[in-house]
């Protein structure tokens, strides 16, 4: 599925891509490279986003593994499921921003068949 043209609302960890984790990679990553350029070294806004560059590159190893697999195990979806969230967490302060895509919001189910037990056990979309 190309990455606009699933419904951001509905979407689950298996309708994303490798191509949507690099972009929501790529987004966050300018940002924090923004703010690491605009202030000194050793203030606090430099700290923070320091630290938020850090987080970044270890969220990054870890859902790119996950969307890198093949196989479509239920591992592999609960992986892809909890390293797209980590990932998308980084990233909840720009929602509003220019350039930040719908597709790259916390996602509620690993995949549709998820989804699909979540609204028989309650009731629920």
């Amino acid at each position: 599925m190309p990455p606009t043209t699933a419904r951001a609302a509905r979407l689950t960890a298996a309708d994303l891509t490798l191509a949507d984790v690099e972009a929501l990679i790529g987004f966050i990553d300018s940002k924090v490279s923004g703010v690491l350029s605009e202030h000194q070294t050793e203030t606090d806004a430099w700290k923070a986003a320091l630290g938020l560059r850090i987080a970044l590159n270890i969220r990054a190893k870890l859902v790119r593994e996950a969307y890198d697999r093949a196989d479509q195990m239920p591992e592999t979806v609960q992986a892809r499921f909890r390293q797209w969230n980590r990932l998308a967490m980084l990233a909840l302060g720009w929602e509003k921003d220019a350039g930040y895509d719908p597709r790259w919001k916390i996602v509620r189910h690993p995949d549709a068949e998820g989804a699909a037990l979540f609204a028989a056990l309650t009731g629920r979309p």
